[in-house]
């Protein structure tokens, strides 16, 4: 049995200071054995670059240049540049926040843990199945027991939350999701980045939306003054294709990113991952503080295993007491 009661250090965000030693040593040496390739120390990796991030990458930046170029200055004043407007320059904010955090959701090292080459010698046999794989342990967090299961491809007890992810082929700490869009696993280290990148867009895309309605508004009053009908709105519209393509671009990723930005604020304050919340993993959730506490966890103070108090995780091989068959399982997978 043993108890891990230590709180965590606060530390500056992974990309500024790298990771531990422990996984430094890891992920720069020749034993790395994941899919990902990882550089700078240990503090970038990335996934399915191609042709996942690529894609991602031309679908939103020739959009995006054919907006600033094209499609805002119809709605400025004459000689008036479109970063020199109240509207032209909130969205040149968001553009570059939403380029800022696409490069960390989706090169930041998510959280990569290092992996054994066998299975630890210090297990007793008594702690092995027949087939000579470890069996779960039981970890009791915050008055709450899970199982912990045993990766057989990194050899590990996976810390909680974790998950070995098939197509990046690693265990990631706080495990979130694959995000196909980003080429790469959302987890401890880059999941606040994906949140911001989500809001950032969501505001953006509707910004693009508006932008687009006012154009066909000015259009109509133009070509038919201002008791114009919906018929003759409908006929200037028409005459814009290229314009109602990019309109439906935009409602399309907007719907998308909105929905995301809701189920991402209603998980956070929840204090789950994407992965525990559609696999239903916990019937009490032991590292729910409140929606106040569990933000701040997340998006301050990440390295906390728990959003309040000492961060004790008792683990054993025996079933406590607390725990029950219909009890939250940490058993995320591979």
């Amino acid at each position: 049995r043993g108890v891990l009661k230590e709180r965590p250090k606060p530390r500056l965000p992974l990309v500024l200071v790298g990771p531990e030693r422990e996984f430094k040593d890891y992920l720069t040496a020749k034993a790395y054995k994941g899919a990902s390739r990882v550089c700078c120390g240990g503090r970038f990796a990335t996934g399915q670059f191609w042709p996942n991030s690529v894609c991602t990458i031309f679908m939103t930046v020739v959009p995006g240049y054919c907006y600033f170029t094209y499609i805002l200055p119809r709605v400025l004043q004459p000689e008036e540049l479109w970063f020199g407007s109240i509207l032209g320059a909130m969205q040149t904010v968001l553009a570059m926040a939403i380029a800022v955090t696409f490069v960390l959701a989706s090169f930041v090292n998510p959280g990569i843990v290092p992996r054994r080459d066998s299975i630890p010698r210090e297990l007793a046999a008594n702690f092995l199945d027949m087939h000579g794989k470890p069996l779960r342990r039981f970890l009791r967090i915050n008055g709450i027991t899970v199982k912990q299961k045993f990766c057989l491809t990194c050899n590990i007890f996976r810390p909680p939350r974790s998950k070995h992810c098939a197509l990046c082929d690693n265990c990631v700490l706080r495990f979130d999701h694959h995000c196909a869009w980003l080429g790469t696993c959302v987890g401890l280290h880059n999941y606040r980045f994906f949140v911001i990148l989500i809001y950032c867009s969501t505001i953006f895309l509707l910004d693009c939306i508006y932008v687009t309605f006012r154009i066909f508004h000015d259009l109509n009053i133009n070509n038919n003054g201002p008791d114009a009908d919906c018929f003759e709105w409908m006929v200037t519209v028409g005459q814009e294709p290229k314009l109602v393509m990019f309109l439906m671009y935009c409602v399309f990723l907007m719907l998308a990113v909105l929905l995301l930005s809701i189920y991402h604020t209603v998980i956070t304050m929840q204090n789950l991952t994407t992965n525990e919340h559609i696999k239903t993993y916990y019937k009490d959730n032991p590292f729910d503080f409140g929606p106040l506490r569990n933000c701040l966890q997340i998006y301050c103070h990440p390295e906390l295993v728990l959003a309040e108090g000492l961060d004790r995780v008792e683990a054993d091989y025996q079933e406590h007491p607390s725990y029950s068959e219909t009890q939250s399982d940490d058993d995320q997978g591979r």
